[in-house]
């Protein structure tokens, strides 16, 4: 009996040892949130754009071109198409334009009375191609908390026919920085870095993740991924830019 025993014992031993070692062999594999985290490395994760309104109101403009032979440039407000938003009482407004052009080029902005702009003004001539963006407190306009605003880029073809005008913008309002702190927003620094991209997007401050990511492109070395991120982060508004 008792070797009976020990001999099923041994049995037992030996097939648990097979089956750990079959086992060992298994591929090993994470939730897929979790082996995402483990194949992006956090310097190539891209932003993520929350909008803090997904009912709100159609509100970019789009610009037109009536091709490049005519020397109408192609004008896009780099918004997405409803209210967005910014902490900021001097935000960046930021827009593309496609070809260098000497016609006279002005930013306007008018405020939620809409009574008359707050704001307009003829930018230096010429204009160079590519990306833009205008402060409008440089021109002494300070956006105030819970008001919003609508503004406009300007392209203006023939003087005397404003019907001809290129014209794109959007619409922002300026939330307060409690509320922006409730939203998980970068509250305790206030440089501009990937991290406050990533928060500032994920919050729904659309002004603010696109003017930070603007500058890094700037400034920073590692432009070629700042570029995707811009590239990525523009396209989950509906923006695209010609390559």
């Amino acid at each position: 009996m008792l070797s009976l025993k020990l001999t099923l014992l041994v049995v037992a031993a030996v097939m648990w040892l097979v089956a750990w070692q079959r086992l060992a062999w298994l591929p090993f594999t994470l939730p897929d949130s979790h082996a995402a985290d483990l194949v992006t490395p956090p310097e190539s994760r891209m932003p993520q754009y929350k909008p803090r309104k997904d009912s709100a109101p159609r509100a970019r403009i789009g610009g037109q071109s009536r091709g490049a032979e005519t020397g109408v440039p192609l004008l896009i407000a780099l918004v997405p198409d409803h209210i967005a938003f910014t902490i900021k009482g001097d935000p960046s407004l930021c827009w593309y334009l496609s070809m260098h052009t000497t016609q006279p080029v002005t930013i306007t902005v008018v405020d939620s009375r809409g009574i008359r702009p707050i704001l307009e003004q003829s930018l230096p001539s010429p204009v160079r191609a590519g990306i833009h963006c205008t402060r409008p407190r440089d021109y002494g306009v300070e956006f105030k908390e819970q008001e919003a605003y609508r503004w406009f880029v300007t392209v203006v073809v023939d003087p005397d026919s404003p019907s001809q005008d290129v014209v794109a913008g959007g619409i922002i309002e300026r939330i307060s920085f409690d509320e922006g702190c409730a939203l998980d927003m970068p509250c305790t620094w206030t440089a501009c870095n990937r991290e406050a991209i990533y928060r500032y997007s994920e919050s729904g401050l659309w002004y603010d993740a696109i003017a930070c990511l603007l500058e890094l492109i700037e400034h920073d070395r590692d432009k070629n991924m700042l570029q995707r991120m811009l590239d990525h982060l523009l396209k989950q508004s509906g923006v695209y830019l010609p390559s």
